[in-house]
């Protein structure tokens, strides 16, 4: 790790989210490099929660 790199920690939502330790020079770029790790399958099912926020209706 050099001065310009510093950890971060980057959660991607799937259908739940995948937590990943990425070095990287900002929020950004962590977030970029993280898209591209594996799907922690594990972590997905053991971390599903409701997020009201994503929840739609449309009266059909």
């Amino acid at each position: 790790m050099n001065k310009e790199t510093k950890k971060h920690k980057v959660q991607i939502y799937y259908s739940g989210f995948c937590t990943y330790e990425v070095l990287a020079k900002n929020n950004s770029e962590a977030i970029l490099k993280a898209r591209s790790f594996p799907i922690n399958q594990k972590e997905i099912l053991s971390t599903i929660e409701n997020w009201e926020e994503a929840d739609f209706a449309i009266e059909v």
